[in-house]
């Protein structure tokens, strides 16, 4: 029996319950209110989810840097005498987060004026459709929901042998808010993110070395597209090693940094270590006790041409399913599952005609 003191009841229902509060979950929080649901959204951390607050929103802004960083260095060839540019990488980071907080509260404003209630805590889903609400600031309370929808994103993949630290190594939540610039890097990953990193670090200063199992870096583009990334890297002096596997790393006792071991005997002296291999779907804290919503091997809740979980009223979505993990495809989902619970009997989402896919 369950203690008082543990979990108090606010007895509140909604017509839908979110978890998530990511692209997916806003979406189709502020598509049904528009259309008049009552919606609460559960969310652990801040509504925007990684696209806003650890991924696209704030690697844009720290890649436009790094372009007039190269710019200014290479201003000399149309004219112009100018120094070696000097980073004060504390305002870009400052710059950065203002960005960032303008987006967010903006999205928390048209989300109270759209009257959709966000609770802050960890939402788990249980039998009967109850939201157990733990461990943020809204309290430990119970809700439940008409429809429920699974949104609670992903978060960074990591491999054997190297723990993140948050200083020798790192993953992408971690380099987005650098408060300093590593001398020298490892990015362990060539894949389209794992290279936009080296490339931002490289044009701000940071000596990148790319460690890529695979025979090539951005294995899913056309070969043709690849060289000419590869010929780029070159010329700005980025290492790239394609066909290696890592081997673990050994941590320097003298300057903070690193040893990575890779390929067949080799290794490599460096300040941090970027741990950028994909990520995986975020399933679990979602509970699920007494439902029939599926887990796959690879962590994806599993989701017909609908989104439709095999329990009964409840929905899955965003980075969560196997689909691609792109904010428009979160959107468009999340207006897809809506129209379904307001009676609309949608076309399954060709995600080959999204934006960006």
């Amino acid at each position: 029996m369950r203690s008082e003191e543990e979990v108090v009841p606010t007895a509140e229902n909604y017509d839908v319950v979110i978890i998530g509060g990511g692209p997916a979950g806003y979406a189709a929080a502020l598509y049904g209110a528009s259309a008049g649901l009552d919606i609460a959204i559960v969310e652990k951390a801040k509504v925007g989810g990684t696209c806003l607050h650890v991924g696209c929103i704030p690697a844009k802004e720290l890649l436009e840097t790094a372009a007039i960083r190269r710019a200014i260095a290479g201003s000399a060839q149309f004219g112009f005498i100018a120094d070696e540019p000097l980073l004060d990488f504390s305002v870009t980071q400052q710059r950065k987060q203002q960005v960032v907080d303008q987006l967010f509260n903006g999205l928390s404003g048209l989300l109270k004026r759209r009257k959709v209630t966000v609770y802050d805590g960890t939402g788990s889903l249980h039998a009967d459709h109850l939201v157990r609400v733990t461990g943020g600031a809204s309290g430990d309370v119970e809700i439940s929901g008409t429809h429920v929808l699974l949104a609670s994103g992903s978060v960074p993949r990591t491999i054997p042998g190297f723990e993140i630290d948050g200083f020798r190594v790192i993953t992408s939540d971690e380099l987005l808010s650098l408060q300093k610039l590593p001398a020298s890097a490892v990015v362990i990953g060539g894949g389209a993110i794992g290279c936009e990193f080296a490339s931002m670090l490289s044009d701000l200063g940071t000596e990148v070395t790319i460690l890529e199992a695979l025979p090539k870096i951005l294995p899913g583009l056309d070969d043709d597209i690849t060289r000419v990334v590869v010929k780029s890297f070159k010329d700005r002096g980025i290492q790239v090693r394609t066909g290696v596997s890592v081997n673990g790393h050994e941590p320097h006792d003298h300057d903070g940094g690193t040893r990575v071991l890779f390929g067949d005997g080799e290794s490599i002296d460096v300040e941090t270590v970027v741990v950028s291999v994909g990520r995986r779907p975020l399933a679990d804290d979602l509970g699920l006790d007494g439902t029939k919503v599926e887990v796959s091997d690879r962590g994806h809740v599993v989701v017909d041409d609908w989104c439709r979980t095999a329990e009964s009223g409840v929905s899955a979505l965003g980075d969560l399913i196997a689909t691609p993990a792109l904010a428009p495809v979160g959107f468009a989902a999340g207006i897809l599952v809506i129209q379904h619970i307001l009676g609309a009997d949608p076309v399954p989402i060709d995600y080959g005609k999204i934006p960006w896919c």
